[in-house]
């Protein structure tokens, strides 16, 4: 009995086996297709994902190096118009200066003649009064 019962159960084990196998090889037919055509669609997708990354990376390095290259522009601009600035301040104050020395001048020439005026004023009212005494006082011939 116990070796029937060993050779019934092997026979068993062997059906069962074979079942197991034929049951495999079924829905490996049925889904295998299918595992490969999406196999190989997520080959191409991550193809063209890794195309895609590497084209970002050199747009975005090109990009940022335009950028740098726009800033360093931007700053050697900044440094030119600083300078320009500070030449027409510069500039600016010497002119304030000589306005205020020419304003100060002007003040100066403009108190002189007031004062040449007034002397030749007081010349003149001088040089008035006496002959006016003069034509007062008679001659004595």
């Amino acid at each position: 009995m116990s070796e029937e019962a060993s050779d019934s159960e092997s026979q068993d084990i062997q059906e069962h086996n074979e079942t197991v196998r034929v049951l495999s090889a079924g829905l490996l037919q049925i889904y295998e297709p299918k595992l490969k055509e999406v196999k190989e669609n997520l080959k191409e997708l991550i193809n063209k994902q890794n195309d895609l990354q590497i084209s970002m990376t050199s747009e975005k390095n090109a990009f940022s190096s335009q950028q740098t290259q726009e800033v360093n522009e931007m700053v050697l601009k900044i440094k030119a118009y600083r300078e320009k600035i500070t030449r027409i301040k510069m500039q600016m104050h010497q002119i304030h200066q000589r306005t205020k020395n020419l304003r100060t001048k002007a003040l100066e020439i403009q108190e002189l003649k007031v004062n040449q005026c007034a002397t030749k004023l007081q010349q003149l009212h001088y040089e008035e009064s006496l002959v006016a005494s003069s034509k007062r006082t008679p001659r004595k011939s």
